[in-house]
């Protein structure tokens, strides 16, 4: 806080920002040291659990985003790990596999498999972006209760899409010939920029204005917050975090299907970030850290 001339108690901006980036090393410390330990010390079990974490991390802050300064608890930002996964890939899948896995891909599409991961994820992330904004226009116009309602019939209306779209996605089928593995560099560079992101959007005007209208939105409006626009920019920004940590955990697992990002990874990756408590960033990477190892 400091006093403007009148001698008013107004915010200081840049001390929230300095707060902010100091918050941020503090919680990027641990998750580079989890990342270090797993690639020279821990057993390869331990490895997968750290990368496990680490990936986690990542969709949790994404919803944390959202969620956290919105006040609307949302069920649909696993279907952009889901639309992340299978969009990476689709992009990544071997053109050997291919050929038996998806004998039916049109060719558009199959001549850009085989990308390296990195380009995957990029790819991934540019459909995640499209799909949130179809999705995220008619959900921020929405509040309370009938937001989070809407969020659940977004993933639900994935699920049924990749299920569906059997020449895409091999429909409930699993979903093989990608290559397997993620690089530890990799999954500790998003985790970190996801804790990066997170803690300075809730520092910045946006974050502070949108928890003002978690708190009374009419308030909040009738001093000028446009409330609908804030929460837009949360849902996709929300949504591109969780489409990264889908195109991760589909290259950690090698395999997998639809059912793998639908209601289980749902409520797993919700009360992680209610364990720690939903509205701070810290809370969201220690509630994934318990629930990770006693999962």
């Amino acid at each position: 806080m400091r006093r403007n001339g009148r001698g008013d108690r107004v915010l200081d901006m840049k001390q929230f920002g300095k707060a902010a980036w100091a918050g941020s090393a503090l919680l990027a410390l641990p998750l580079i040291v989890a990342g270090v330990l797993a690639e020279t010390v821990l057993p390869a079990s331990g490895s997968r659990l750290a990368t496990l974490f680490l990936i986690y991390v990542v969709a949790v802050l994404g919803n944390q985003i959202y969620s956290g300064n919105s006040g609307i608890m949302s069920f649909g930002h696993t279907s952009f790990m889901a639309i992340g996964a299978y969009a990476s890939a689709l992009l990544s899948i071997m053109p050997a596999a291919q050929a038996s896995a998806l004998p039916n891909l049109p060719g558009w599409i199959a001549a850009l498999a085989g990308q390296p991961l990195p380009v995957a994820v990029l790819g991934a992330l540019a459909v995640v972006c499209v799909v949130a904004v179809i999705f995220g226009l008619p959900i921020a116009r929405l509040g309370g209760s009938a937001a989070s309602i809407a969020t659940l019939g977004l993933l639900v209306i994935t699920h049924v899409t990749l299920v569906a779209s059997t020449d895409l996605t091999r429909g409930s089928q699993t979903f093989f010939g990608i290559p397997r593995g993620v690089p530890m560099w990799l999954v500790v560079g998003c985790a970190v920029v996801a804790v990066v992101i997170a803690r300075l959007y809730r520092s910045s005007r946006s974050g502070l204005a949108l928890r003002a209208a978690r708190e009374d939105e009419i308030a909040a409006g009738a001093v000028g917050v446009d409330v609908v626009r804030l929460r837009f920019g949360a849902f996709v920004l929300g949504a591109l975090l969780c489409g990264v940590s889908g195109a991760l955990l589909a290259h950690f697992l090698g395999a997998f299907s639809p059912k793998d990002f639908y209601f289980n990874l749902t409520f797993l990756l919700l009360s992680m970030l209610i364990l720690g408590g939903i509205t701070t960033v810290s809370g969201a990477v220690g509630g994934t850290a318990v629930i990770v190892v006693l999962v």
